[in-house]
């Protein structure tokens, strides 16, 4: 299994929309088959950041075949325009 930890920045006065949508996107997330688990989370410190942790069968399973399908664009649609930039994207697996 492979882990995806993306960080979302809100844009300003777009806090609590943003969250609503990352809410919103998970179940969409979730209907991949390869999707083992999928869930949010809002900084403390920073309640603008938002971090999005979900569970990949494979690395693949996310860069290939989740955003080369039409779940990511449902999923998106949710949170464009919410966030600042480019979420950082990053790919976690035990050892």
């Amino acid at each position: 299994m492979v882990t995806e930890i993306a960080i979302f920045t809100a844009l300003p006065e777009k806090e609590e929309e943003l969250g609503a949508g990352i809410i919103q996107g998970l179940e969409v997330i979730r209907q991949h088959p390869q999707c083992v688990s999928a869930h949010a989370t809002r900084c403390v410190e920073r309640p603008g950041r938002y971090m999005l942790t979900v569970g990949w069968t494979s690395l693949e399973a996310h860069i290939e075949d989740f955003r080369n399908g039409p779940l990511f664009a449902q999923w998106r649609s949710n949170i464009n325009g919410l966030y600042e930039s480019n979420p950082e994207v990053f790919h976690y697996q035990a050892f």
